[in-house]
């Protein structure tokens, strides 16, 4: 081989060797790549996580639309009032009754409570009374009573412990009375 032939060898050797070396480089970075994919399942797994146990607690964004919507602003409405609202001695809504409150709302459909008011007791509870009168639900920290008249018969319970689902079973029972 002449040296003008192995000069255009040597280059060409030369290249190859150069294109060998940038494909083990590239071959390294993508191994060094890889190499994190653990951690980045580990990131992943993390906010699968965290996404499942948001879906655990009430945290959980929650839209409320048309009466639902009323009654969760005049909750709110109610548990800023002091001791003393009615000018009397009545009692500030207790923050458990507020919250056992809300709780129904975020249980039910804005329907559920159309035909419902909502006020203040001044013993600390919130009651909701129907907007015909003719049936009411009082909302305390642990525990639930209502009375509401079916076929000409007073339906009443007291002192039962608070449930949303059972209190919007009592809320559907009435609807279905009227």
């Amino acid at each position: 081989m002449n040296d003008c032939e192995y000069g255009k060898f040597s280059l060409s050797l030369q290249r190859e060797i150069k294109n060998v070396m940038t494909t083990i480089d590239l071959r390294m970075e993508l191994a060094q790549e890889i190499q994190n994919i653990p951690d980045s399942e580990q990131l992943l797994t993390r906010a699968i996580n965290f996404v499942r146990n948001l879906t655990k607690h009430e945290d959980v964004a929650i839209v409320l639309t048309g009466d639902a919507l009323r009654l969760w602003n005049r909750t709110t409405e109610l548990a800023a009032l002091a001791k003393g609202w009615d000018g009397a001695s009545a009692m500030p809504i207790e923050k458990k009754a507020v919250q056992n409150m809300q709780r129904l709302i975020k249980a039910g459909v804005s329907k559920d409570f159309s035909g419902w008011v909502l006020f203040p007791d001044d013993n600390g509870t919130l009651l909701m009374q129907s907007k015909d009168g003719m049936a009411s639900i009082s909302i305390g920290n642990s525990s639930y009573s209502f009375v509401y008249t079916k076929d000409g018969k007073v339906n009443a319970g007291e002192n039962i412990r608070f449930s949303a689902i059972k209190v919007l079973k009592t809320i559907r029972d009435i609807a279905l009375a009227a």
